[in-house]
């Protein structure tokens, strides 16, 4: 009996909150994985003792000779900051390899397998996409994951600037209406905690002319607003709860009390409008108003500030041309309802796996145009 490489298809949005990706094997059904983003290297013998147990994405860790690899949760109990401000190559090919090794475990994979892989990268980021190849290929020719088993990986990369799977996703909702995209000029808005990013289609190609990863993220504008409106670091998450649960008032564990955000929730939303305000202007405003294009708003801080942005969108005449990326998605929807725990505690989840989710379907429909022409 000849037996067959396995080989997993995979793609990955390597968000700053944590990495989304979806995987299937040949015959298997599609899967949602939810990763925390930190990364964290020790030398083993550093390592007094290593946690054992629990799901292996959630104690994902590798070993390269006497290096040992932390991802997601795992990295965490090393580290003491957050990862919203770095770069998302700096530590890509390590949280793509500790995905890779929480998914082998996790489906029982043989030591050899070969991987098909697309990932997203911000579209100023992607000059780093041979460096990450690189790197991801360098670990996966052999590395331990949690000292047990020995993996090699085949692996296939290639790279999408984020919004893309955005766009598949669109693209879809469009055919099913009877209608074509490239009749139709698309914007999608990228609006992440680290740094904001534009992507324009025209003809159902990307305009690189009109893409842009040229203005702020939420992150810098929210830390900014909040210390002017007095409240402390200690307080970020409280204020982030608000923000999503529009509910003003919540418990502030540093002081003890329920406190009201009502107005650094006002201070924020009017910190970021301000700065997305002078982008729409420059790039996007014109266009719509000579009766060009839809608007699509995708990212974390576009669910933080969905109402806001609606308002401001409605207040100039455009809201029927816009939408919101993770609207009329009940696939992904009860996809992460069924498989992710995380979803319970944090309602955003499937939205924010929106643009992998179509990345995913990217890749599967390439996949299957790849058969039909063999």
């Amino acid at each position: 009996m000849i037996s067959r490489t396995p080989t997993l298809l995979l793609a990955c949005d390597l968000g700053k909150s944590g990495g989304k990706f979806f995987y299937k094997l040949p015959q298997g059904q599609t899967h949602a994985l939810w990763m925390e983003a930190e990364v964290a290297k020790r030398s083993a013998s550093g390592v007094a003792q290593v946690i054992q147990g629990g799901r292996p994405q959630d104690n994902a860790w590798f070993r390269l000779g006497d290096e040992l690899t932390f991802v997601g949760k795992a990295a965490q109990a090393f580290l003491d900051y957050n990862s919203f401000k770095e770069d998302k190559c700096l530590k890509a090919a390590e949280r793509i390899a500790g995905a890779l090794g929480a998914i082998a475990k996790t489906e029982n994979l043989p030591a050899h397998f070969e991987a098909i892989v697309l990932i997203l990268l911000p579209i100023n980021e992607l000059a780093t996409r041979q460096h990450i190849a690189s790197r991801l290929i360098e670990i996966c020719q052999g590395f331990r994951f949690q000292d047990e088993m020995d993996y090699r990986i085949e692996l296939k990369l290639s790279f999408r600037p984020e919004g893309y799977g955005i766009y598949v996703l669109r693209k879809q909702q469009v055919q099913q209406a009877g209608l074509a995209i490239a009749q139709r000029t698309t914007w999608i808005e990228m609006l992440g905690h680290r740094n904001g990013t534009q992507l324009a289609f025209e003809t159902g190609t990307l305009n690189s002319a009109k893409s842009t990863s040229k203005f702020p993220g939420f992150w810098e504008l929210f830390e900014k607003a909040a210390n002017t409106a007095g409240v402390s670091m200690t307080e970020y998450g409280v204020l982030f709860q608000a923000l999503e649960s529009r509910q003003p008032e919540q418990y502030s564990v540093a002081k003890g009390a329920t406190i009201n955000f009502s107005a650094a929730i006002a201070q924020v939303e009017a910190a970021y409008l301000a700065v997305l305000d002078s982008h729409f202007n420059d790039h996007l405003i014109p266009d719509l108003a000579a009766g060009k294009g839809d608007v699509i708003l995708a990212g974390g801080a576009a669910y933080l500030m969905r109402e806001p942005l609606w308002r401001y969108f409605d207040e100039r005449g455009f809201s029927s041309r816009l939408s919101f990326a993770w609207e009329n998605q009940e696939m992904l929807t009860r996809l992460v309802a069924a498989q992710l725990p995380e979803a319970h505690e944090m309602p955003s989840l499937s939205m924010r796996m929106t643009d992998g989710f179509g990345l995913f379907q990217a890749l599967l429909g390439e996949m299957n145009r790849m058969k039909v022409a063999s």
